[in-house]
């Protein structure tokens, strides 16, 4: 009886020890599942972006991308979202307009995450309606 009160004393130790070799992994998982929610909200984001600028586009006359641009930009600042370019293409040949928008998007825990999804990432979102203007 004695042993096994002197081994359950002992064993607190232990659990501190396990529990500072888990918590990096845990903090990984963590911040990594935080900043990939961040991204598909983004894309998201600019997927309904672009939706909005191909809905006008397909019903403005073919030109008018000011007030394409215009919209796009009013739902992106809406959301906060700084646009690094918005492109509006009218395509003859399948009688469709595309619209496209780009942003970067910063990772903000980049103390935590590896070296490898640091920095700055990409994200686009395109849409193409039929042209009926």
């Amino acid at each position: 009886m004695q042993t096994r009160l002197r081994y359950i004393r002992n064993a607190g130790g232990n659990a501190v020890v396990e529990f500072a070799l888990v918590l990096p992994i845990l903090l990984l998982v963590l911040f990594g599942i935080t900043e990939f929610g961040r991204m598909i909200l983004t894309t998201n984001i600019l997927n309904t972006a672009s939706r909005e600028g191909a809905r006008l586009a397909a019903v403005s006359p073919a030109g008018e991308t000011a007030a394409i641009e215009a919209r796009v930009n009013e739902v992106l600042a809406a959301a906060k979202v700084n646009p690094k370019a918005v492109t509006v293409e009218y395509l003859p040949e399948t009688n469709s307009v595309r619209v496209t928008v780009t942003t970067d998007f910063d990772i903000l825990s980049r103390s935590v995450l590896p070296p490898a999804i640091r920095g700055t990432i990409e994200l686009r979102g395109q849409t193409v309606f039929r042209y009926e203007g």
